[in-house]
């Protein structure tokens, strides 16, 4: 039986329109029906898609293990089972959570207890899961919860996160950063313990984590950094009165195991009045992470992160210098200054600048 030939099986029997599939899964519905005609192939991406919102083990689909048949068993089971395909797909959701009740020890959720905040759950994963070793070893994590990790070239962002009934992250080999690596596992365990997070698919990194607007993103977002950098432990690192670009560096690589930038952020969310983040490549503003001071669109040309691409470097080195609050701040004030240390990276082409207010 092919592919296409399992999708359609599969959705004729749950009584699934293709447009309904196609809903469930996040794809087209013209998709669906050039998968099952034959037309065209489906990526992975989509078949893990397509197993979660049919309800089914991915192998299935991905390998073309078939499903025990369901053939025999007592009549009364016969009859239930009957009764279910009669029932819209949404409700057949609601028969499933409610035989789970009824199964001594049949748990939909994880195991982990209830919190109402993001950091809560991080502290827990950091504290139970990863014996509160730094850095944190994602991999007993990941062990803990029954989530398999595997790599494929995704359709969108660097990872994607799978809650069917096998857990799987899936992460783009094409991102080679291990601290980038680290951080989308992170960002995906979060979508996968935090209880409001309840689709079955997650991307991590669709452009910058930073810059996104949606809620539920920036929650896993939040939970990767404090489960990387446990607050209690990163205000013990970052004094505000003592923390330079230097310290941040050393901290990130030796300590923290993330990436400078994901490193100064956080310094930004601990004390949002006197630090601000600017990542740039000359001209122009690639990301931010201000606190309560508004930043310029626009590198100003007097600025050091201006500077570097008049004399590249040809290797990391940080500049440091006073400047007048208006060259970064919006709302700059007369004769009121900021600390600007920029490091210029020649792998990345870019400056990461760390402002600090004086």
């Amino acid at each position: 039986m092919s592919i296409g030939q399992r999708i359609f099986k599969l959705r004729r029997e749950r009584n699934m329109s293709q447009a309904e599939l196609a809903q469930r899964a996040g794809l087209k519905a013209p998709a669906i029906s050039q998968y099952e005609s034959g037309q065209r192939s489906p990526s992975f991406e989509s078949l893990l898609k397509l197993s979660s919102a049919l309800g089914i083990p991915s192998d299935y689909l991905l390998k073309g293990e078939e499903i025990a048949s369901s053939e025999g068993g007592d009549a009364l089971s016969k009859l239930i089972t009957h009764i279910a395909g009669l029932l819209t797909f949404d409700k057949r959701e609601v028969l499933l959570d409610y035989a789970l009740l009824l199964l001594e020890g049949g748990k939909k959720r994880l195991n982990v207890p209830y919190y109402t905040d993001v950091r809560s759950y991080a502290d827990y994963a950091f504290g139970q899961e990863s014996d509160g070793e730094l850095p944190v070893n994602l991999d007993r994590i990941l062990e803990q919860f029954q989530v398999q990790v595997y790599e494929a070239e995704l359709e969108q962002g660097e990872g994607l996160l799978v809650k069917g009934q096998q857990r799987m992250i899936i992460l783009d080999p094409k991102q080679q950063n291990l601290q980038r690596r680290r951080f989308t596992t992170a960002t995906l365990i979060g979508h996968l313990l935090i209880p409001w997070h309840m689709d079955t698919v997650y991307y991590a990194r669709s452009g910058s984590s930073f810059k996104t607007r949606d809620t539920l993103a920036m929650e896993a977002t939040h939970f990767a950094a404090c489960l990387l950098m446990p607050r209690d432990i990163l205000k013990r690192d970052l004094q505000a009165s003592s923390v330079s670009l230097e310290v941040l560096q050393i901290l990130a690589v030796e300590k923290y195991d993330v990436s400078v930038f994901a490193m100064a952020n956080s310094l930004v969310d601990l004390y949002p009045d006197r630090f601000a983040v600017v990542q740039s490549d000359g001209n122009n503003i690639m990301k931010t992470f201000q606190g309560q001071r508004p930043i310029k669109k626009v590198i100003d040309p007097r600025s050091l992160a201006a500077g570097f691409y008049r004399t590249l470097p040809n290797k990391s080195e940080i500049r440091t210098t006073k400047l007048d609050e208006s060259i970064w701040f919006k709302d700059g004030r007369p004769g009121a200054f900021v600390l600007e240390e920029s490091i210029y990276d020649p792998t990345l082409g870019t400056v990461l600048t760390l402002l600090t207010v004086i």
